[in-house]
């Protein structure tokens, strides 16, 4: 009966979807959700446990009004937090992390904020390259880009994801450093589980 509780909710919300206009987004995402969950190396079960650690992360930060939350971006693999952006002051930093590791769950969290400010023509390059990078990602058949999420904040690239083999993670690194010239590249990629 448990199970008959959670469809029927479950059934009103995708039709409140659909009738408000959001069936592409909705059935794009769970598309692509499908097929990450196919290339991905990750248990079911532990992409999930990923999905909700940053989603009760990034709720968190949004909620705590000390923490400009809106430049930071929330990777999780494996338990393990990634905290990349620009945040305002030290403090704003400490902060983050700190909510992060109160997170039911979270194993570890890499702080790789970066204090300082950005600026809208900062912002509009960083995203450029971002573009750039993931473009010459895709085209490349000997990497599974998917896997891979490319942030850009500062003239500094952030690479987080898992891929099969280090051969895959050096191929990526190569074709970045290609694209990003003399940027910062900051390599979160793991190889396996």
């Amino acid at each position: 009966m448990k199970t008959r509780s959670f469809i029927i909710p479950a059934y009103f919300a995708v039709l409140l979807l659909l009738i408000a206009g959001c069936a592409p987004a909705v059935v794009g995402t769970a598309a692509y959700g499908g097929y990450k969950g196919a290339v991905d190396k990750r248990s079911i079960g532990t992409i999930v446990d990923d999905s909700v650690i940053s989603a009760k992360v990034k709720t968190k930060m949004i909620s705590d009004e000390f923490v400009k939350a809106r430049h930071i971006d929330v990777d999780v693999l494996n338990g393990v937090v990634y905290l990349i952006g620009v945040v305002e002051s030290s403090s704003q930093k400490r902060m983050a992390a700190d909510i992060a590791r109160g997170v039911e769950g979270v194993k570890k969290v890499e702080n790789q904020l970066v204090v300082g400010s950005t600026s809208v023509g900062q912002v509009l390059n960083d995203t450029i390259l971002t573009s750039k990078i993931r473009t010459e990602l895709i085209k490349d058949e000997e990497i599974r880009s998917t896997n891979i999420d490319v942030d850009t904040n500062n003239n500094i690239v952030t690479l987080t994801g898992i891929l099969r083999s280090q051969k895959e993670v050096d191929r990526v690194l190569y074709l970045v450093q290609k694209t990003a010239g003399n940027r910062r590249i900051v390599n979160n990629l793991r190889v396996g589980k």
